[in-house]
């Protein structure tokens, strides 16, 4: 989860009930819905209401995995189950975080990543590891404050990643390494996310991490997961210049990274990057590096107009941005963070599917743009 948690953008059940926005979206055919999605190919009749095509069907034309952040909890209700399944073929496993998989120091917890590895398994999808390292606060274990030093850290960091990497070797195909390792609000010069792993061991706790996980479990795909790039925005284009210097110096040093994810959590009420950003995108596979969207979801914007033209826009920023990263990158899986709405200051991260589990405006938009490079 990215930094977005740490300022209060947090992800949680929709509790408001629904609002006459909500009933008359339930209640639009699929051509009012389409109709509201100015700029996308049409959708056919066979995709719509029950028979709607899946969204890891319209991913396999062109051989992308399509990937669902889904908890354990979530899970257990049958319908989220079965929607979960139909529509993806790849997910981010719960449970992974340190203060979760790593209670003590001497003891993990794996119940809850165990359950949900088994579940990816048992219904035929592969697994994203989520997170090995992370600066935030969030995933701090209570233990961290009064055990790990200067002297020690390297090495719980090291027996972590092993442990856990080792553990689910074969079972889960890519981790990210290290998460959201560069965030605008730093106030060092190299932009750095500044926390406890940074202050212990300098920025070469980059490098130990990677290192420890190359050699736990050599055949996963080994990433390091990024924030705040996306946008046209002052911040985003610093975090982006940040980033490709970061990636550089990692290259140059040999430190084994093998892709960059892209969070993408969007927020409607500011521009897309454009150019900047897939110019910053062509700067990463120079370097040889794949590139993959991670935690895509859209917040949506409530500046301007009403309810209708906040799902609208929405909707146009999950189609416009997924064609705008398919036609640069072809990423192999993009993974969608929200399968149902989040909130976050009385602004709704809109997911893909409502409270009731039908689709949003956002869901056909995703699917249009998925299946467009086949097309």
């Amino acid at each position: 989860m990215g930094q977005l948690e740490e300022h209060g953008f947090h992800y949680e059940p929709e509790a408001h009930s629904m609002n006459r926005r909500e009933a008359l979206l339930n209640g639009m055919g699929f051509a009012a819905c389409t109709a509201l999605l100015k700029g996308f190919p049409p959708l056919t009749a066979r995709q719509s209401g029950s028979a709607l095509k899946p969204l890891k069907a319209a991913g396999a034309c062109s051989g992308r995995q399509i990937g669902i952040a889904a908890d354990k909890a979530s899970l257990q209700d049958p319908s989220v189950a079965q929607l979960v399944v139909r529509n993806f073929n790849l997910l981010t496993a719960s449970g992974m975080k340190w203060d979760r998989i790593h209670p003590v120091p001497d003891t993990y917890d794996f119940a809850e990543a165990d359950w949900n590895i088994n579940f990816a398994q048992q219904n035929s999808m592969q697994v994203h590891g989520h997170n090995l390292c992370w600066n935030s606060p969030l995933a701090y274990p209570a233990w961290f404050k009064t055990v790990l030093n200067r002297s020690n850290a390297a090495k719980f960091l090291t027996e972590h990643i092993t442990t856990v990497m080792r553990r689910y070797a074969g079972r889960i195909s890519s981790w990210d390494v290290v998460n959201e390792p560069v965030v605008p609000w730093s106030k060092r010069s190299d932009g750095l996310y500044p926390g406890i792993w940074l202050d212990l061991l300098g920025p070469r706790y980059i490098d130990t991490a990677f290192h420890a996980a190359a050699e736990a479990d050599p055949k996963a795909l080994r990433m390091l997961n990024i924030y705040r790039v996306e946008q046209g925005t002052e911040e985003d284009e610093k975090t982006r210049k940040d980033t490709i210097e970061l990636l550089k110096q990692l290259m140059a040093r040999g430190v084994p990274v093998q892709a960059v994810g892209i969070e993408s959590h969007l927020d409607a009420s500011k521009p897309l990057g454009g150019a900047q950003f897939s110019q910053f995108l062509s700067e990463i596979r120079a370097l040889k590096l794949q590139v993959l969207i991670t935690e895509f979801d859209v917040l949506e914007t409530r500046a301007v107009g009403d309810s209708r033209a906040w799902d609208e826009t929405a909707a146009r920023y999950y189609g416009d941005y997924l064609s705008q990263v398919m036609k640069t990158e072809n990423p192999r899986f993009i993974i969608f963070w929200s399968l149902k709405d989040g909130w976050w200051k009385e602004r709704r991260i809109q997911g893909l599917m409502q409270k009731n589990l039908s689709p949003r405006l956002t869901y056909h938009a995703a699917l249009t743009a998925l299946e467009h490079p086949c097309e």
